[in-house]
Protein backbone atom coordinates (compact mmCIF):
# COMPACT_ATOMS: atom_id res chain seq x y z
CA UNK A 1 0.00 0.00 0.00
CA UNK A 2 1.44 3.43 -0.93
CA UNK A 3 2.30 5.99 1.71
CA UNK A 4 0.16 9.10 2.21
CA UNK A 5 2.51 11.85 3.41
CA UNK A 6 0.15 14.13 5.32
CA UNK A 7 2.50 17.04 5.93
CA UNK A 8 4.84 18.37 3.26
CA UNK A 9 6.07 21.82 2.25
CA UNK A 10 7.10 21.18 -1.36
CA UNK A 11 6.01 24.71 -2.30
CA UNK A 12 8.95 26.06 -0.27
CA UNK A 13 11.68 27.90 -2.18
CA UNK A 14 14.24 25.20 -1.32
CA UNK A 15 12.49 22.96 -3.90
CA UNK A 16 12.46 25.54 -6.72
CA UNK A 17 15.20 23.80 -8.71
CA UNK A 18 13.88 20.24 -8.57
CA UNK A 19 10.23 20.46 -7.40
CA UNK A 20 8.64 19.04 -10.55
CA UNK A 21 10.97 16.04 -10.82
CA UNK A 22 10.73 15.33 -7.11
CA UNK A 23 6.92 15.45 -6.98
CA UNK A 24 6.56 13.38 -10.16
CA UNK A 25 8.96 10.74 -8.75
CA UNK A 26 7.12 10.22 -5.45
CA UNK A 27 4.68 7.50 -6.64
CA UNK A 28 7.50 5.33 -8.01
CA UNK A 29 9.10 5.53 -4.56
CA UNK A 30 5.96 4.34 -2.77
CA UNK A 31 4.47 7.72 -1.86
CA UNK A 32 1.07 7.70 -3.52
CA UNK A 33 -0.43 10.88 -2.12
CA UNK A 34 0.84 14.03 -0.44
CA UNK A 35 -0.79 16.84 1.47
CA UNK A 36 1.17 20.04 0.90
CA UNK A 37 0.58 22.29 3.90
CA UNK A 38 0.76 26.07 3.52
CA UNK A 39 2.84 28.04 5.95
CA UNK A 40 3.31 31.60 4.76
CA UNK A 41 0.92 34.07 3.16
CA UNK A 42 2.90 33.63 -0.08
CA UNK A 43 2.26 29.89 -0.03
CA UNK A 44 -1.47 30.60 -0.46
CA UNK A 45 -0.60 31.60 -4.05
CA UNK A 46 1.34 28.40 -4.71
CA UNK A 47 -0.89 25.66 -3.28
CA UNK A 48 -3.75 25.68 -5.81
CA UNK A 49 -1.50 25.46 -8.91
CA UNK A 50 0.31 22.52 -7.27
CA UNK A 51 -2.92 20.63 -6.63
CA UNK A 52 -4.04 21.25 -10.20
CA UNK A 53 -0.73 20.21 -11.74
CA UNK A 54 -0.27 16.90 -9.91
CA UNK A 55 -2.99 14.31 -9.51
CA UNK A 56 -1.49 12.96 -6.26
CA UNK A 57 -1.10 16.36 -4.53
CA UNK A 58 -3.71 17.76 -2.16
CA UNK A 59 -3.41 20.78 0.07
CA UNK A 60 -4.09 22.44 3.39
CA UNK A 61 -4.29 26.24 3.36
CA UNK A 62 -3.57 28.50 6.29
CA UNK A 63 -0.97 30.83 7.72
CA UNK A 64 1.66 29.64 10.20
CA UNK A 65 1.92 31.65 13.45
CA UNK A 66 5.35 32.97 12.41
CA UNK A 67 3.48 35.11 9.90
CA UNK A 68 0.66 36.29 12.19
CA UNK A 69 1.65 39.91 11.64
CA UNK A 70 0.93 39.52 7.89
CA UNK A 71 -2.68 38.41 8.34
CA UNK A 72 -5.14 41.05 7.21
CA UNK A 73 -8.79 40.87 6.23
CA UNK A 74 -7.62 40.61 2.63
CA UNK A 75 -5.49 37.57 3.52
CA UNK A 76 -8.42 35.96 5.36
CA UNK A 77 -10.64 36.51 2.31
CA UNK A 78 -7.97 34.98 0.07
CA UNK A 79 -7.76 32.03 2.46
CA UNK A 80 -11.49 31.43 2.04
CA UNK A 81 -11.10 31.48 -1.75
CA UNK A 82 -8.22 28.99 -1.64
CA UNK A 83 -10.11 26.72 0.76
CA UNK A 84 -13.03 26.56 -1.68
CA UNK A 85 -10.83 24.72 -4.20
CA UNK A 86 -11.75 21.01 -4.52
CA UNK A 87 -8.33 19.57 -3.61
CA UNK A 88 -7.77 21.81 -0.60
CA UNK A 89 -8.90 19.60 2.27
CA UNK A 90 -7.97 21.36 5.52
CA UNK A 91 -7.09 24.66 7.18
CA UNK A 92 -3.44 24.68 8.11
CA UNK A 93 -0.81 25.03 9.23
CA UNK A 94 -2.24 27.23 11.96
CA UNK A 95 -1.57 27.60 15.67
CA UNK A 96 0.87 29.12 18.11
CA UNK A 97 4.65 29.30 18.23
CA UNK A 98 6.19 30.92 21.30
CA UNK A 99 9.68 29.51 20.68
CA UNK A 100 10.85 32.37 18.47
CA UNK A 101 8.29 34.90 19.67
CA UNK A 102 8.72 35.43 23.41
CA UNK A 103 6.86 38.71 23.93
CA UNK A 104 3.27 38.77 25.20
CA UNK A 105 2.18 41.09 22.39
CA UNK A 106 3.19 38.46 19.83
CA UNK A 107 1.38 35.73 21.80
CA UNK A 108 -1.83 37.75 21.78
CA UNK A 109 -1.57 38.42 18.04
CA UNK A 110 -0.94 34.73 17.33
CA UNK A 111 -3.93 33.75 19.46
CA UNK A 112 -6.10 36.22 17.53
CA UNK A 113 -5.02 34.92 14.11
CA UNK A 114 -5.30 31.30 15.29
CA UNK A 115 -8.90 31.99 16.31
CA UNK A 116 -9.63 33.78 13.03
CA UNK A 117 -8.47 30.74 11.08
CA UNK A 118 -10.36 28.33 13.34
CA UNK A 119 -13.45 30.45 12.68
CA UNK A 120 -12.89 29.94 8.96
CA UNK A 121 -12.42 26.19 9.46
CA UNK A 122 -15.75 26.06 11.28
CA UNK A 123 -17.47 28.28 8.71
CA UNK A 124 -16.22 26.13 5.82
CA UNK A 125 -16.74 22.83 7.70
CA UNK A 126 -13.13 21.77 7.33
CA UNK A 127 -10.62 20.08 9.62
CA UNK A 128 -7.53 21.97 10.78
CA UNK A 129 -3.80 21.22 11.01
CA UNK A 130 -2.11 22.67 14.10
CA UNK A 131 1.41 23.90 14.66
CA UNK A 132 2.27 24.31 18.34
CA UNK A 133 5.72 25.01 19.71
CA UNK A 134 6.33 26.04 23.31
CA UNK A 135 2.63 26.97 23.47
CA UNK A 136 0.89 23.71 24.41
CA UNK A 137 -1.23 25.13 27.23
CA UNK A 138 -2.65 28.01 25.16
CA UNK A 139 -3.07 25.81 22.07
CA UNK A 140 -5.00 23.17 23.98
CA UNK A 141 -7.17 25.78 25.73
CA UNK A 142 -8.17 27.39 22.44
CA UNK A 143 -8.78 24.07 20.65
CA UNK A 144 -10.93 22.79 23.55
CA UNK A 145 -12.94 26.03 23.45
CA UNK A 146 -13.54 25.64 19.71
CA UNK A 147 -14.35 21.93 19.92
CA UNK A 148 -17.19 22.74 22.36
CA UNK A 149 -18.72 24.98 19.70
CA UNK A 150 -18.44 22.33 17.00
CA UNK A 151 -15.55 21.69 14.65
CA UNK A 152 -14.85 19.20 11.88
CA UNK A 153 -11.74 17.49 13.20
CA UNK A 154 -8.11 18.39 13.44
CA UNK A 155 -4.55 17.16 13.61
Amino acid sequence: MPIFDTHTHYDDEQFNEDRDGLIRSLPEHGIGTIMNVCASVRSLDRIVPMTRQYEHVYGAAGVHPDYADEITQEVLNKLRTVLAEPKILAVGEIGLDYYWHKEEESHLLQQKTFRQQLDIAREMKMPFVIHSRDAAEDTLRIVKEYMKGGMYGGI
